[in-house]
């Protein structure tokens, strides 16, 4: 059956309905239902654009497929409820009833992580999803530090062969590099950019819980960050110290009092500011950062490279289990649901990116898993469609979904104008260069 809107000068429209016995049309009022028996889930639309998202999140709450991967993505109001649920009732039990409700939309390394805990889950229900991983962790270290060694030799190598002003950086880096891994204390500098970079990343989580409160008292105290002077020197570190001062205080007087991320991270601060030892745990992103510091004087840019695609080999918590293990052993139980559920979560994905040009309108607006969003970045579809081209199959599942939730009433319960799938359809074809074109006979 194909349907066609067509709009009238008073006010009204007709929707026209033909397939090959017959032809239908209904007259109705804007805001009305007609009696329309014998036609299914029919009823009057406003054709008027939707600026904004809103609408197609209200739709993740219906098990929409990603348009990109097809998994059935995870309603982010739904994974607010989860985290909620895990800070009144932290045990493993719980944590495995959430992570089970959606094992069939947890994939890569975070469905390897969803079997280990249900094997620990299982013998230990009562500790907590932290306990679980902190059980595990010494296990997974030691797998990580095998991968690692033969890196770093590797590194050694090369730098063994360079002038003396190489060498001895390289080595400084290696000795403060042992003792993260070895989570020895050690004295290091303060850096504004590092405070920075993870207090971004606490901000991240928080803001994605139920908590209003606590997401206000976040902002404040990242906006007193901001004052932070760039870099750390003799004259500045007074005033940092004040800064960091001020953030303790809004931190001690708020419902974030009792953060242990955002607790370590000042403490941790203040110590380096003293210049204190303190016990910092390896970063690969640091790590390469500090090594391409090292070698940006260097005039062989082919040496260069090469120095940094072997320390591009130190495995990630993206694609080494082990990795990952250890980076969930510092989080907390409700911030383990998250990581592992994130992923999956459904967001608006701007189908000719924002970047480029891309309108905050329901035409350009689809459904894809966190995951994939950030994956594709600006990415011109058509060239995602080659480097994926399972995308055209998974278009035409999440198109069937929303022809499927439109029959049902949900596009009418919503308010939702059903000419979005339409419009989804023209604007893949015309992004993909007529590479994806959706099926929308259903309709």
């Amino acid at each position: 059956m194909k349907v066609r809107a067509v709009t009238l000068n008073n006010g009204r429209y007709r929707i026209e309905f033909n397939n090959s016995r017959n032809k239908q049309t209904v007259l109705a009022e804007r805001g009305s239902i007609d009696d329309l028996s014998g036609m299914p889930y029919v009823y009057p639309v406003s054709f008027t654009a939707i600026q904004n998202s809103s609408k197609l999140r209200q739709l993740f709450a219906y098990g929409l497929p990603c348009m990109y991967s097809g998994i059935k993505m995870i309603d982010p109001r739904e994974l607010v409820k989860h985290i909620k649920n895990i800070l009144s009732n932290n045990t493993a039990s719980t944590a495995l009833t959430i992570l089970e409700k959606h094992k069939e939309s947890v994939v890569g390394m975070e469905r390897q992580v969803l079997g280990i805990i249900e094997d620990r889950a299982k013998k230990h229900p009562d500790i907590s999803l932290h306990d679980i991983i902190k059980e595990i962790e010494p296990i997974y270290r030691k797998r990580l530090r095998k991968i690692q060694a033969p890196i770093f030799r590797e590194l050694e190598a090369i730098f063994k062969k360079l002038p003396e002003f190489y060498r001895s950086q390289f080595e400084a880096l290696m000795v403060e590099t042992n003792s993260k891994l070895e989570e020895q204390p050690m004295k290091l500098e303060f850096s504004a950019k590092e405070f920075k970079y993870k207090f971004l990343k606490i901000k991240e989580f928080i803001l994605n819980t139920p908590n209003n409160k606590a997401r206000k008292a976040l902002n404040t105290i990242y906006d007193v960050s901001k004052n932070f002077a760039d870099k750390t020197k003799p004259e500045t570190i007074e005033h940092q110290k004040a800064v960091l001062a001020k953030i303790e205080n809004l931190l001690e007087q708020s419902v974030l009092r009792d953060n242990e991320e955002l607790l370590d991270l000042i403490n941790t601060s203040k110590l380096r500011l003293s210049y204190e030892e303190v016990v910092i745990p390896f970063s690969r992103k640091s790590f390469i950062y500090d090594l391409s510091k090292i070698i940006r004087p260097m005039e062989n840019e082919t040496l260069q490279s090469e120095i940094l695609a072997v320390a591009s080999k130190l495995p990630t918590s993206n694609d080494n289990l082990a990795a990952y293990i250890l980076k969930l052993s510092a989080e907390s139980s409700d911030k383990i649901i998250y990581r592992i559920l994130h992923p999956t979560t459904a967001s608006i994905e701007h189908i000719l990116p924002r970047s480029c040009g891309g309108e905050n309108i329901m035409s350009n607006f689809g459904g894809a898993t966190a995951k994939m969003n950030s994956d594709r970045k600006s990415i011109d579809l058509s060239e995602w469609v080659e480097i994926h081209p399972e995308v055209v199959e998974n278009c035409q599942k999440y198109v069937d979904r929303l022809i499927e939730l439109y029959h049902q009433g949900v596009f009418l319960k919503l308010n939702i104008d059903p000419k979005y799938i339409v419009d989804f359809k023209t604007t893949v074809a015309k992004q993909s260069k007529g590479k994806i074109n959706v099926d929308i006979s259903k309709m």
